[in-house]
């Protein structure tokens, strides 16, 4: 090279050429350089804070920030304050094992003991924000952006639990995992998050029917990494159950009887799927008024299921087949369980089942459009109203959580204990509105004093 060469180097390819490049890579490249595409971008982060912060506005007082619920209290954070993380992480509540919650757990021990409270919320709250958005995103693979919008918010916020919890993470991330299952596009978000929602949960389990029936029907590669990623969680949960190192107990008074179980599925999963836990809740003063909201719940369906059907949505109908027989899965194994319906288990039958309702919708709409309707939107325009009315009378739900010990006060108070009394190594502090309820905190004076 000569002394000309090298202090003026030939120049490289123009990257910004596109003439050598294929009509799919140069389409991919103009996506991605344009405004739109970083928009895009923008528009994921608003949803993401926005969910962020009406999620935490969702607990009533003392407020998400400065209270801590009853199972991350008592079992999460007293196993991250007072043992290693590695066996924390690794140790069985309730029968089954919540990997992801306890490492979430592990990570807010490293800070004060005083910001546990605001952490658990804050980190829940960002969590199941991200979870609306990844199933935002798989909705939109097979439906258009209104559709997918209403199934992502109703995701982000989810109704018939206890918001701003690690303990009550499971359900979202069980839901969020049913989604990736159903995404068409293979990647490491398809089969990651469905693994992690069966780590986290015995519930994650229901997963496994989903992604066999997958690779039955399709015989690919991607269906059988998707099922492969969900096994090591499932023998977490089951081998301890199945040889007795873990113990889950049922309800009281289980029901095995499948028409019972079909019956109390009708009376309370639908119904409370599409009006929500609110105005379905006890006590029942006026019973025609409460049959009359039941009845109305079960309609609701069955003219989406109808007006689908009459419309040959046939591709819609098969992925809201999916949905449906998803929640009424999930919903038999709750009530066959317990005997009856509990509205913390009511997040995976209402969210599949309203996306099943959102697809019937979208559906009927595609058809009409293609059919030249003047108003092709109607269904969908009625039935995402009807849901934001919904989500609108269940977005402060009353819980156990209401009026519990502000968190603050509460570690101040265990400071000032152990500061006093110099022997002392723990301090067992209550988490519950009431003591009776028994939900108690165990924190070590090394971190308080």
């Amino acid at each position: 090279m000569t002394t000309r060469e090298a202090l003026h180097p030939a120049p490289g390819p123009d990257l910004s050429d596109l003439s050598d490049l294929s009509d799919a890579d140069r389409d991919r490249r103009e996506r991605r350089t344009s405004p739109a595409y970083r928009h895009q971008y923008v528009a994921w982060a608003g949803f993401v804070v926005l969910g962020v912060l009406v999620g935490l506005a969702r607990t009533r007082a003392p407020g998400a920030l400065d209270s801590i619920w009853a199972e991350d209290g008592q079992n999460f954070l007293t196993d991250a304050l007072n043992r290693p993380w590695y066996e924390a992480i690794l140790t069985p509540f309730n029968g089954y094992f919540h990997v992801v919650a306890r490492v979430c757990w592990a990570v807010i021990a490293l800070f004060p003991v005083a910001w546990a409270a605001a952490l658990n919320a804050v980190l829940d709250a960002a969590v199941t924000s991200l979870l609306g958005l990844a199933v935002h995103r798989a909705a939109r693979e097979r439906l258009d952006a209104f559709p997918a919008a209403v199934i992502g918010i109703t995701a982000a916020l989810p109704m018939g639990f206890v918001p701003n919890t690690l303990a009550q993470l499971q359900f979202p991330l069980v839901y969020a995992g049913l989604w990736m299952l159903l995404r068409r596009r293979a990647g490491v978000l398809s089969a990651g998050l469905p693994a992690l929602a069966v780590l986290n949960s015995m519930l994650g389990v229901l997963l496994l029917p989903v992604a066999l029936g997958g690779l039955v029907r399709y015989r690919s590669r991607a269906w059988l990494v998707k099922l492969l990623a969900l096994l090591p969680g499932a023998l977490l949960q089951l081998v301890p159950l199945l040889t007795g190192a873990t113990r889950r107990g049922l309800g009281e008074r289980p029901e095995h009887d499948p028409l019972a179980v079909a019956a109390m599925y009708l009376r309370w999963g639908v119904p409370r799927s599409f009006l929500g836990p609110v105005w379905l809740a006890p006590p029942y003063d006026d019973v025609w008024g409460h049959r009359a909201l039941v009845a109305a719940g079960l309609l609701i369906p069955a003219a989406l299921l109808a007006v689908a059907v009459w419309s040959r949505a046939y591709r819609e109908l098969r992925l809201a087949a999916v949905l449906a027989g998803f929640a009424a899965l999930a919903g038999a194994v709750q009530l066959s369980a317990h005997g009856f319906g509990e509205d913390r288990y009511l997040v995976l039958v209402s969210l599949p089942n309203l996306a099943a309702g959102v697809c019937l919708a979208a559906g009927a709409q595609r058809a009409a459009r293609l059919a030249g309707c003047v108003s092709p939107r109607t269904p969908l325009v009625v039935f995402a109203t009807l849901v934001a009315v919904v989500l609108a009378s269940g977005l402060r739900p009353a819980a156990p959580r209401d009026g519990s010990p502000r968190w603050g006060a509460t570690v101040a108070r265990a400071r000032a204990e152990c500061l006093v009394r110099p022997g002392l190594t723990r301090v067992t502090v209550h988490t519950a509105q009431w003591p009776v309820l028994g939900w108690e905190a165990v924190l070590p004076c090394a971190r308080l004093r």
